[in-house]
């Protein structure tokens, strides 16, 4: 959120302090008096990507409300910090670019006066292209030729809920459930979905399978590849399993989801 700017003679760190024989005195028919410093870009809250330039934009105002020229502000040092209290830039607006997180920046002018002026903006995330909530739907299906000729086939499918990251270098999926039925008994089956993201997007990992019935227990581990398109997830599963009193059978299937929330706790992912 934005802070209201707040004026005080404490010394700012980033900056020397100032020495009276170089100070220039501002003219005589201009007074600093109910100045304010406002931050323009970026909003709070807002989103920008992990890896671009961030805007910086600020500007003095008098106690009207109005911008205070640039010739009016010969002996007013300006500058923006991180949410570490670090310099990130000399003036009043220019580019930067930060690590992935929520970040609150502040801006801080030191007037001739000695007073400083200070507002800040909360709220600054800085994510991956990818970085967000989605959600869709994981479907496996298994075929396989049965000993007399005839053919079998077994569909699992389930929801998907994943969370990627704000840094994009990691995602997590919440385990899922199914049913069907086969060979004249309710399958229920369970499934953890394993990530691993690679740069630009691309992702790759293991969906482990699960499954219980009257004839017993058994699990399928199946690779699967996909990627992040702009606001969706996609992938494919593919191999080979062996089906107990069936034998070797196909397995093929689809990771299938849709971004729904790019605001995401920090911690996420």
């Amino acid at each position: 959120m934005l802070a209201p700017a707040g004026c005080t003679s404490d010394e700012w760190p980033p900056l020397p302090p100032a020495e009276e024989s170089s100070t220039t005195a501002a003219p005589e028919d201009y007074t600093w008096d109910g100045a304010r410093l406002e931050v323009i870009e970026p909003a709070s809250p807002s989103i920008h990507r992990l890896g671009e330039p961030l805007a910086l934009r600020a500007q003095l105002v008098d106690p009207l409300g109005l911008p205070i020229e640039p010739d009016g502000m010969d002996d007013v040092e300006l500058a923006w910090l991180d949410t570490a209290g670090i310099p990130l830039l000399d003036g009043l607006q220019g580019d930067v670019e930060l690590p992935a997180g929520v970040h609150e920046l502040r801006a801080v002018a030191r007037l001739p006066s000695g007073d400083r002026l200070e507002s800040a903006v909360g709220g600054v995330r800085v994510q991956a292209r990818w970085t967000g909530a989605y959600e869709g739907d994981v479907l496996l299906v298994i075929e396989a030729s049965l000993p007399g000729g005839n053919p079998l086939e077994l569909r699992c499918e389930g929801p998907l809920s994943l969370v990627a990251s704000l840094d994009g270098r990691s995602a997590e999926a919440e385990d899922g459930a199914c049913t069907f039925d086969a060979f004249g008994q309710t399958v229920h089956g369970t499934y953890a979905i394993d990530i691993v993201v690679y740069d630009a997007g691309l992702l790759r990992g293991t969906a482990d399978f699960s499954f219980e019935s009257g004839l017993g227990t058994f699990e399928l581990p199946i690779e699967w590849a996909g990627a992040f398109y702009d606001d969706r997830f996609s992938a494919g599963l593919s191999g080979a399993v062996d089906l107990p009193f069936v034998g070797i059978a196909d397995a093929s299937g689809s990771l299938q989801a849709q971004r729904i929330d790019p605001w995401v706790d920090p911690d996420a992912g």
